[in-house]
């Protein structure tokens, strides 16, 4: 963007004086540099198919019933078909017994409705890339918790080598730098790790209010939508600002505890989610079309989201008019630059 014939500042869309810009500016950013990023949509594309559990239920249900649903998404690192939407409830075989003179024969068919557990207790679902598992909670001892702990490091470690190998490409390709994976897992896969594990922590300070029923459920959702919204930016600040692993958790608290566009740039992003979990929620009821159909629409939406939300904190960092401290640890450019040295949008 070069400047004005007389010298003056090139123009904007609402000069320099407008940023930090809104949500619908950097997704327009974002969608004049598709061309660029789209192949890290194979990323949530991969993602998604890799649950094959959730991809069997789903390319399954058709004739089995129709659910519609939304959910309120606040920003996160790696997105997927499942983050947007539930797979269909399993079918659940029952028992048709028919009697032959004085033999009962028993056939097992499938279920059209799914049945619910019956009687007290809450059922744990651990979702991992291949199934969701769901046992009692009653029924986990000592030694099937530890193969438990086992499998949620081991899925902490690579889901964290994926959002570090994404984020970071998104991060990289927005500067107009090439994507180098190895460099973006040897930089940040470490923290994102560690990221997944303090997440799963948390998960599970969450199961004394869902053991309480209703109850507990309803006052756990509002400090749910809390801590959502108070660290969102946790994940892109350690790639975007290159912060470390606590102070990352100290700019999110300070940046969206100021309100103002973190906090309009989030309730944007639940709207889209909203719209984009409705849409894809009537879709998965459709069996395979409609799986096939959802998945081309999450992937590049996926990805779209991240990396819109990765242009709005890169415009964050280093820009010292929304900074209360110290600059980015980054000491890069909050946005590509062209030869005049005007942000390229």
């Amino acid at each position: 963007m070069a400047p004005a014939p007389d010298g003056s500042p090139p123009p904007t869309d609402g000069s320099d004086d407008d940023r930090p810009h809104s949500f619908s500016w950097h997704a327009d950013r974002v969608v004049d540099r598709f061309g660029e990023l789209r192949i890290l949509a194979l990323v949530p594309l991969l993602v998604t198919v890799l649950n094959v559990e959730a991809v069997r239920r789903t390319v399954g249900s058709a004739g089995r019933g129709f659910t519609v649903g939304v959910k309120f998404l606040f920003p996160a690192p790696l997105s997927s078909l499942w983050t947007f939407t539930d797979p269909p409830a399993p079918a659940v075989p029952f028992r048709d017994e028919r009697r032959i003179g004085d033999s009962t024969v028993g056939a097992v068919q499938p279920e059209t409705t799914p049945r619910r557990r019956s009687g007290f207790g809450t059922d744990v679902t651990i979702q991992t890339p291949i199934e969701n598992v769901e046992l009692p909670l009653e029924a986990i001892g000592v030694e099937l918790g530890a193969r438990i702990g086992l499998l949620v490091v081991a899925y902490a470690v690579i889901s964290g080598i994926l959002m570090a190998a994404y984020v970071g490409g998104i991060d990289r390709l927005l500067r107009g730098n090439p994507v180098s994976v190895p460099a973006c897992v040897t930089t940040y896969a470490p923290r994102f790790v560690l990221y997944n594990l303090v997440a799963f922590a948390g998960f599970l300070l969450l199961i004394p209010a869902v053991a309480m029923g209703p109850v507990g459920l309803v006052l756990a959702f509002p400090a749910l939508l809390l801590v959502g919204y108070l660290f969102y930016p946790v994940p892109f600040l350690f790639v975007v600002s290159d912060a470390p692993f606590l102070e990352a958790f100290r700019r999110a608290v300070r940046l969206t505890g100021a309100g103002g566009p973190p906090l309009r740039f989030a309730l944007w992003h639940l709207a889209a989610g909203v719209a984009v979990s409705l849409v894809l929620s009537l879709l998965v009821n459709l069996g395979v079309p409609g799986f096939l159909f959802a998945l081309g629409i999450s992937a590049p939406v996926a990805l779209l989201l991240t990396a819109t939300t990765v242009s709005f904190f890169q415009e964050y960092d280093g820009d010292e008019r929304f900074s209360d401290d110290e600059p980015s640890s980054s000491g890069r450019e909050p946005f590509e630059t062209d030869e005049d040295g005007w942000a390229a949008n």
